[in-house]
């Protein structure tokens, strides 16, 4: 049996998922009320572990549906087809006979039992040629199935917004938005990892999704909930709690950043023994030096001013005024040029506007553009 990691990389579930209490009781409410929901946050909040966390947990039948990197046509139809086919094979019985009476309801596919060994499968064919009419006539017929069975179930579409540049994309959300309008009982959950591409989406009052989701702005988990889940796994991992000043230093370098804490802790808990504070610093320098090579090919693309906007900001927890004469002096930009660059800098998701200012969100970014690596 494989088990779970006491701090995932990818998707955290279970003993391994942390809090999000709240989020998880809105998005659970949610889905009773069939209330469609968009979850944005920065890259690597744990959007996608938040929303199958809450899909688990209410043990309803579901497709799971990634468009990540899903700019052609026929890649979105077939993403598109493999989640629907899996959320048919939730809800089709595995008999032949209640098989075959329960197949009646899908009038746009050809739906056969595959058996392979111990194993019962499910064969889906189109019968439509249209990728439009396809998605819209299968998920007629999941609503049909769902209604007959008096069940409901949830879509979630991860990076939804990487559908925007395929050539289907309007007609496809069209769809999407008659269908989430008037279906009783299937519920959409949308996340993606690039909030300025999501908000055009969903709060542009000419696109098809306006108005009809409830959005979550997730943010960081905080510093009281991650303290008793981090010493809860100190004290599975070596039958004792981690320094108070060992973990308040984890928390300062990672800055409660979800990914940063399970890269950091995941290190860690790799030792035999229990870490000392000096021990923090050192992973966290190794953990960094891991990540330099993407973090610089992400950097590459912002222009000479945009970065040295960026690093001057790395300097600061919260930049209260950009603009002022203060900062301006720092980085030797005009006004005008600082500004362009917050800009660009936050539609792509490197800063964040706070009610105090604005701040840098990748952690070990500002530790990179902070740090001489070659004075080790």
């Amino acid at each position: 049996m494989n088990r779970q990691p006491m701090f995932p990389s990818k998707v955290a579930k279970g003993d391994s998922f942390c809090n999000r209490t709240e989020e998880k009781k809105r998005i659970r409410n949610n889905m009773d009320n069939i209330q469609h929901t968009l979850i944005i946050s920065p890259r690597r909040y744990g959007k996608t572990s938040l929303a199958l966390q809450a899909i688990h947990e209410s043990r309803i039948p579901f497709a799971s549906i990634q468009f990540f990197n899903a700019f052609r046509d026929e890649i979105v139809i077939q993403r598109f087809l493999e989640g629907l086919n899996d959320l048919f094979s939730q809800l089709l019985p595995k008999t032949k006979k209640a098989f075959l009476k329960l197949s009646e309801l899908v009038r746009h596919a050809k739906l056969s039992l595959t058996i392979s060994g111990l194993h019962v499968g499910l064969d889906l064919k189109p019968l439509s040629k249209n990728p439009v009419d396809l998605v819209k006539g299968l998920l007629q017929d999941i609503d049909r199935l769902l209604k007959k069975k008096g069940k409901s179930a949830v879509i979630f579409f991860d990076e939804f917004q990487d559908i925007v540049q395929s050539d289907i994309s309007d007609e496809l959300q069209a769809v999407l938005r008659d269908f989430a309008q008037l279906t009783d009982n299937i519920t959409f959950i949308i996340s993606g990892s690039h909030r300025h591409l999501l908000t055009k989406i969903f709060d542009d009052s000419n696109k098809p999704f306006y108005k009809l989701f409830d959005r979550i702005d997730l943010k960081k988990i905080n510093r009281e909930h991650y303290i008793p889940f981090i010493q809860k796994q100190a004290k599975l991992r070596w039958k004792s709690l981690l320094p108070d000043v060992a973990l308040q230093e984890i928390l300062n370098l990672t800055e409660c950043h979800a990914y940063y804490v399970n890269r950091l802790c995941s290190k860690l808990w790799e030792s035999d023994s229990l870490p000392a504070f000096q021990d923090i610093f050192k992973v966290w320098r190794e953990l960094a030096e891991e990540e330099f090579p993407s973090i610089a090919n992400d950097l590459s693309s912002l222009s000479k001013n945009q970065r040295i906007v960026l690093q001057m900001m790395s300097t600061y927890s919260v930049l209260r005024e950009p603009t002022g004469s203060a900062f301006l002096q720092k980085v030797a930009l005009s006004a005008r040029s600082v500004s362009l660059s917050l800009t660009v800098l936050e539609k792509t998701d490197h800063i964040e506007r706070i009610e105090s200012g604005f701040r840098v969100i990748d952690p070990v970014i500002k530790h990179i553009l902070t740090t001489d690596f070659t004075n080790k």
